[in-house]
Order: C-alpha cells, then sequence, then structure tokens
C-alpha cells in the first residue's frame, strides 16, 4: 500500500511486530526515504514564549497573536501558516480564560483536524489516526489516572460548538500521543522544544541497530518567493545502504545505551520485549561498558582531543541546520 508522496515506501505485515514499513527501491546512506509535515504538533508549556508555533525556530523576538495572547510566531508568514491549525484553538483559550498543557493542546489539533477532514485518510497519509497503535489496555495503574485527568481536563476546554467525540475516542488519542508522540527540536537540532504527531513515521518499527534515522526539517519560511520555499517536517534518512524489500527500522531508544536498559526503556513506554538480535545477543554492549571507573581509562590529551572534535562535530551541525543543508547533518 502506497500513497501519495510516499511512494518509495510501502506498509506491510512485518513478523512478530504487526505493520511496518519496507523500501519500494535502493538507497544510499544519507537519502532521503521521504519527508512529511506534522498530522498536528504544538510547542512544550515551558516554552510557549521563545519558539515560533509554526516551524519551532527559537527566535530573539516574536510576534504574539493579538487575540488569544497565547502564540507566537517568527512573522506574518508564520502567522498566516499557522492559522488554519491555530483558529479553533485561539477562539478556545479566550473562552476558557488560559492555555491547557501541551498534550491537551495536541490532542484539540489532532480533533480539530478530524473535524475539519474526517478522520479517514488524510493526505499523503498511509494509515488514518484511528489506526495507530494507542496502548492503552498496557496501561498501568498510574497511567490510567493520568490518562483519566487529561480526558478530564480535555472536556472542560473543549468548545461545545465543535464536534463532540465519545469518551473511547479521546482515549485513543492521548493513548496515540503517549506512544506516537515524536519529539521536534529547535533549528540547531540541540534543543527539544515541542511534540507532534506523524502517521506515516509511526509505521517504522523499532531495531537497536537501525537503517534508518529521523531528522526535523523547521523549514525556510523566509524564502516564501523563491523554490526552497518549505514547511516543517522530519525527514526519514538512510542510515546505509538499503534494497528494495528492506524494512525499514529507526530506534525508538538512545542506540548508545546497553541492551539491558534499551529493553527496560522499550517495554516501559512503549509496550513490548526487543528481540533484535543485538539484544539477544548482547552485541556492542562490551563497547559501551569498556570504560568502567578505573579500568583503562584514557589520557587527559585523549579526553582533551575527544571533546574538541565533539565541539566541532556540533558547530558542523549547528551551521548545516541553520542554512538548511539538511543532507550534511
Amino acid at each position: 500500500m502506497t500513497r501519495g508522496g510516499m511512494e518509495s515506501v510501502e506498509v506491510f505485515t512485518s513478523e512478530g511486530k504487526g505493520r511496518g514499513l519496507k523500501a519500494q527501491k535502493e538507497f544510499l546512506p544519507g537519502d532521503v526515504i521521504f519527508a512529511e509535515p506534522a498530522y498536528a504538533a504544538v510547542v512544550f508549556d515551558s516554552l510557549t514564549h521563545v519558539i515560533c508555533h509554526t516551524c519551532f525556530k527559537r527566535q530573539d523576538r516574536l510576534h504574539r497573536c493579538g487575540q488569544c495572547k497565547f502564540a507566537y510566531y517568527c512573522d506574518r508568514t508564520c502567522q498566516r501558516a499557522a492559522w488554519l491549525n491555530h483558529k479553533n484553538e485561539c477562539s478556545a483559550i479566550k473562552k476558557y480564560g488560559k492555555a491547557p498543557t501541551e498534550n491537551i493542546r495536541l490532542a484539540a489539533r489532532i480533533m480539530w483536524k478530524i473535524e475539519r477532514e474526517g478522520s479517514g485518510l488524510a493526505e499523503g497519509c498511509l494509515v488514518s489516526i484511528d489506526d495507530l497503535q494507542n496502548h492503552v489496555d498496557s496501561f498501568g495503574e498510574e497511567e490510567k489516572k493520568e490518562l483519566r485527568a487529561d480526558v478530564e481536563n480535555f472536556l472542560e476546554f473543549w468548545p461545545s460548538q465543535s464536534q463532540q467525540f465519545g469518551l473511547q475516542f479521546i482515549s485513543h488519542i492521548f493513548g496515540v500521543i503517549s506512544c506516537n508522540g515524536f519529539t521536534l527540536s529547535d533549528q540547531r537540532g540541540l534543543q527539544a522544544v515541542g511534540v507532534g504527531v506523524f502517521p506515516n513515521l509511526c509505521q517504522a518499527n523499532h531495531d537497536c541497530w537501525p537503517n534508518c534515522t529521523v531528522i526535523f526539517n523547521n523549514g525556510n519560511h523566509e524564502a516564501v518567493r523563491s523554490m526552497f520555499h518549505t514547511q516543517m517536517r522530519i525527514e526519514l534518512r538512510a542510515l546505509s545502504k538499503i534494497s528494495p524489500g528492506d524494512e525499514l527500522t529507526v530506534s525508538y531508544v538512545d542506540f548508545l545505551n546497553v541492551s539491558e536498559e534499551r529493553r527496560k526503556q522499550l517495554k516501559k513506554q512503549y509496550y513490548f520485549d526487543c528481540t533484535c538480535e543485538h539484544c539477544k545477543k548482547q552485541i556492542k554492549d562490551d563497547l559501551m561498558l569498556a570504560l568502567k571507573e578505573g579500568e583503562g581509562k584514557p589520557s587527559a590529551e585523549t579526553v582533551k582531543e575527544v571533546i574538541q572534535f565533539s565541539k566541532d562535530t556540533l558547530e558542523k551541525i549547528s551551521k548545516a541546520r541553520m542554512e538548511g543543508l539538511y543532507h550534511e547533518v
């Protein structure tokens, strides 16, 4: 199954994993396999006044929405681009008297989009929001308590004139956010500034040694009259050579952790036991644990060289991001 703009990948049933994505053609390291705009995304509560609510870039001076006094934008271009998604939110915040938490705002944006477009397949999406995993049935008591609180707060915020959804569907949306929300970064890529839902990306299964990585591209909203005008999106890029028919995988957790830590985090946040070869055979764990306290510590000069190399690399990454050269990142 493929869909507009996603011709290079196909949804298939991956043995032991459920749905997955596989390549329809060959990709080389660094190639963009697909790019996907957010179905819905919001800035974190603590950063709403310093991050643009459209492109998620950090700016010294931002324009505030004159109506709700909550949303901030780089300029009029970003503000106009945001209006479709902010319109309902703007009036709801004014009526409610304050902005709700990021989870409530993201759930509301998802449901306003469903109200506008229906709950079927959105343009460019391989699956619908209805079909995304929510794992609500696997929630522990504390998670269920938090879910009930989110649903109650959502119902207080949700306008009576908007389409009304059942409790089960609202719970489904919060479950989707919990296990499928993707963290967004600022233009330097060094700070998490928001969260979004990307239905196509959600179909990529986990592997502790993946063949793909995800890069967040903030877009170039300043170049509105040029061919380089792009919208905020994620890019799935190849880490190694990928052949037609190969499954596309990403790491849901930090793959530099040892296998035991990775498996614990995957079980806690994503509710599955990782059975990849790296976890089963604890491949490369010896490298991760090679420098224990007092065992073969590197020289001060080596540490100094590694720190300088890391600083230089981060500077190159930051420069490439600022210049929109995401293929170099």
